[in-house]
């Protein structure tokens, strides 16, 4: 039988996780041990603690997680607070003692309240990031500021690895996708965004030829079969993330091919067959299933799939129906539409446009249309849209390259009619006025009356607008399932339909959406569903809390930015409009290494460093605090410091919680609050490190927020993206235990646990911030030999053969003491364990040392 016991461990006082509770074994003298113990109730659980023992010990040996953010100091946060039975006040478990029979409550409504009122405080001085905004505004929530800083680092297979977490089809959305991100980017108040997009392409290109960029084995199988019906960026997606969990997944795909609108409704010149195909390749090769010319509704059925074994199903269909014009003569010949018109140039059918184009609509497809005509050989195409350029629904960057190519923009005009007259359409048309706003938050078009003109073409191309073709929920076992205005309906963040086990995303559901958006509603339908086949909760995807240094760009304050440089953009190179507009290769051309490594230097990094050990940010989340009615500062107090070669010191996050000089063993840190203002906060705060810091990184591993960082971490992540692995350092003999966290293949940052020997915690500044070389960008990779004056590579069969034969004859001429051996702590211990063995066994020589030794 075990009983819980706390010891108090004075080197490090940390309440939240430090502070040593251990499992004594009963035994020994009985006596005196029953003499030493008390017992009480806490959340209903009976436990015991030594006499004198805290609450917030005792909870903690219990493994109750009572919140702290202090260190016991005379300033104390108040988080901690539990209510005692028979006491009316809430007490301070930091600071009040157990006693016998004592009843504790930890949690419950009154708590809570007063923990959310105490965050909120903390907050509404707490100045900062936590993701970057370019991050928190890209729909699949790719770590941008990650990856450019990969970029930077040259580290182009691990910047790809970081994006596909989130993105299977980086090489697709990187030519296709709006780059919403970049319109948050902070350097536009500097001078010029960051080309977001293009850097993703950079690495999308840079590494795709490896055949698994994310390091990763296939998992073993999970024995759950999945079925995902629709094969194109939402169901690619989900059926990546399925099979990364070690489902068996199996797509189903109406058309003769996998890629959805991908495939069929993006020209060539936007997105090269071979590009798509190359990505798809990628995806199958998780172990998926492809069953294609399988229609739902007609060739099997939902109930047909569950009675097959799979154990939940993943319905996206897209938005494959086309929308009327619903004006008189839209049936005639030479009337088409786009998504028609599209799919017949991407699949090679016999296309004739004429010398004369007419495309309605002012979205992307009727860009995609009208340039795609020009490249035809029309000689004149108008696109005809009911609104102002200004309201225009399709990228602006779009509208800017198609009026370079030769696009006519014919505005604020709306079709009423088309007739046929001597072989040639007329299109006949309205001039229109704007009125108030529409649902859609544009000015509503008015038709006038009596301003109709009329235009001679060849061909007419409507472009206004995709629905979902939902003729298979009217099928005889599929009726059930539930729809919305025109789309199915699923539950937001869960992706669950009306019918058990099956989940529905993408364009089937939101109506025609960016492909960006279809990736991440796969991924996370696909994160729902794999909760759902292991008979977990299906939990409705949130994001976190997040603080930001302003919403919205007008309120950023340029005080962030009086350090920055100015650099302007890379010029994106493109081919030039005369040649591209006579053909469909990819006009845009992609950055060079020199080029991406420049732009990824321009990242002014706003997410937080430290947001892997952020507790107030886990706390605010868990009391649900809304930073956005807080009303956190806008602008900075402090001025960050960069003096010390290892740690970043940002004031304007530090909530002197006091630990960092409290578990300095060093005494170090120079901490004042400058006095207390009403709401208890800091009035004027120092932090600063005298002559006695080592660089041991302590008090930024005990830094509850981002106020103390680590120089060396190279960027933003969630806790959860983290994998732990525990190793041994091998810089000197003393065998300090330490903990990598590892992205993928990235090694983030170095800690050591408080509870291991023989260093419990502490390292030198080597073991903490020594590991740059692992990554570093001039590390030799390959083997290399000496030919005249220059190194040139060769294999490790060739090398090692010419450095054994050179040892062995100078071991035979000179005899083995006039040869040592130098080993270096930047290799592995196994590594330096066989380098002495080498030596030692087959040199004969005991010649061997260590660059590191103490």
């Amino acid at each position: 039988m075990y009983d819980l016991s706390v010891q108090q461990d004075n080197t490090d006082r940390r309440p939240h996780s430090a502070t040593r509770a251990t499992i004594e074994l009963a035994g020994g003298l009985p006596e005196k041990k029953e003499a030493q113990k008390i017992q009480l109730t806490m959340d209903g659980k009976t436990v015991y603690a030594k006499t004198g023992a805290t609450i917030l010990d005792t909870a903690t040996a219990a493994g109750i997680d009572v919140p702290a953010l202090c260190n016991h100091a005379d300033h104390p946060c108040n988080m901690c607070v539990v209510e005692i039975s028979g006491q009316e006040d809430l007490v301070r478990a930091c600071s009040t003692s157990v006693q016998p029979d004592m009843s504790v409550i930890t949690e419950n409504e009154r708590i809570r309240a007063h923990r959310k009122h105490v965050l909120e405080v903390i907050l509404s001085r707490h100045y900062g990031d936590c993701f970057s905004p370019c991050t928190l505004n890209c729909p699949a929530e790719i770590n941008i500021q990650g990856y450019i800083s990969l970029i930077r680092r040259g580290m182009y297979a691990e910047a790809l690895e970081l994006v596909k977490k989130k993105n299977p089809l980086p090489l697709t959305i990187s030519r296709v996708c709006p780059h919403p991100c970049e319109s948050m980017c902070r350097r536009i108040l500097v001078e010029d965004r960051i080309p977001i997009n293009h850097l993703k392409r950079f690495v999308s290109d840079q590494s795709e030829p490896v055949s698994d960029v994310d390091g990763y084995s296939i998992p073993s199988p999970s024995g759950h079969r999945v079925a995902v019906v629709g094969g194109g960026p939402a169901g690619l997606s989900a059926a990546y993330y399925l099979a990364k969990h070690g489902h068996g997944v199996t797509i189903f795909e109406a058309m003769p091919e996998l890629g959805g609108m991908l495939r069929y409704a993006i020209p060539e010149y936007r997105l090269p067959r071979k590009i798509l195909e190359r990505e798809i390749d990628n995806i199958i090769q998780t172990g998926i299933h492809v069953k294609t010319g399988q229609r739902l509704g007609k060739d099997f059925t939902l109930e047909g799939l569950k009675e097959e074994g799979f154990g939940a199903v993943f319905v996206a269909t897209g938005a494959w129906g086309t929308r009327q014009l619903g004006v008189a003569g839209e049936d005639l010949e030479g009337v088409d539409h786009a998504l028609d018109f599209l799919r017949r140039v991407r699949t090679g059918s016999r296309v004739v446009v004429g010398k004369k184009v007419a495309v309605i609509g002012g979205g992307n497809s009727a860009l995609d249309v009208a340039r795609t005509c020009i490249r035809f050989g029309a000689r004149e195409v108008t696109i005809v849209y009911r609104r102002s350029r200004l309201e225009m629904p399709a990228r602006e960057e779009e509208v800017r390259e198609a009026v370079a190519e030769g696009v006519k923009l014919f505005l604020v005009a709306v079709p009423s009619k088309i007739s046929r007259k001597n072989g040639r359409l007329e299109l006949q048309v309205l001039r229109t006025t704007l009125g108030e706003p529409d649902r859609s938050g544009r000015r509503r078009p008015i038709p006038l009356t009596g301003s109709e003109m009329t235009i001679e073409v060849d061909r007419v191309i409507a472009a206004i607008g995709q629905r979902p073709d939902l003729s298979f929920v009217n099928s005889r076992k599929t009726k059930k399932l539930a729809t919305g205005h025109k789309t199915l309906f699923s539950a937001p963040g869960s992706f669950q339909t009306n019918l058990s086990g099956v989940f529905a995303g993408g364009d089937a559901v939101t109506g025609p959406r960016t492909v960006v958006e279809a990736v991440a509603a796969g991924r996370k339908a696909a994160e729902a569903m794999h909760a759902y086949v292991l008979g977990l909760p299906v939990r409705p995807w949130r994001r976190q809390m997040n603080i930001n240094k302003g919403k919205d760009l007008p309120e950023v304050s340029l005080r962030n930015f009086d350090q920055v440089p100015h650099q302007p953009a890379e010029h994106l190179p493109e081919r030039p409009v005369g040649i591209r507009r006579k053909d469909f290769s990819e006009y845009v051309l992609g950055f060079s290494e020199d080029m991406a490594v420049r732009e990824a230097n321009r990242c002014l990094n706003c997410g937080c460093m430290g947001l892997s050990k952020c507790e107030l940010r886990r706390l605010a989340d868990r009391y649900e605090v809304d930073p956005h009615t807080v009303g956190t500062p806008v602008k900075p107090i402090y001025p960050i410091q960069e003096d010390h070669p290892f740690i970043t010191i940002d004031p304007n996050k530090c909530i002197f919680c006091q630990r960092c000089a409290s578990d300095c063993p060093y005494g170090a840190m120079e901490l004042d609050a400058g006095g207390f203002d009403d709401l208890g906060l800091p009035q004027k705060l120092t932090i600063g490190m005298n002559e006695k810091c080592v660089s041991c990184g302590k008090c930024v591993d005990s830094c509850p927020t981002g106020a103390l960082v680590k120089k060396c971490v190279p960027f933003p992540l969630e806790p959860q993206d983290l994998r732990q692995v525990r190793t041994v350092c091998g810089y000197c003999g003393c065998g300090c235990n330490l903990t990598l966290r590892v992205q993928g293949r990235t090694l983030v940052e170095i800690v050591s646990e408080p509870e291991y020997g023989p260093n419990f915690g502490n390292t030198c500044v080597k073991g903490r911030f020594g590991h740059g070389f692992v990554n570093h960008p001039e590390r030799l990779t390959v083997p290399l030999v000496k030919q005249g004056a220059y190194f040139v590579e060769t294999s490790w069969e060739k090398a090692i053969g010419r450095v054994a034969s050179r040892l062995s004859q100078l071991k035979t001429d000179y005899g083995p003491h006039t040869l040592a051996g130098l080993s270096s702590a930047k290799c592995t211990n196994e590594e330096n364990y066989l380098m002495q063995k080498l030596m030692r066994a087959t040199i004969g020589t005991n010649n061997i040392d260590h660059c590191a030794r103490l």
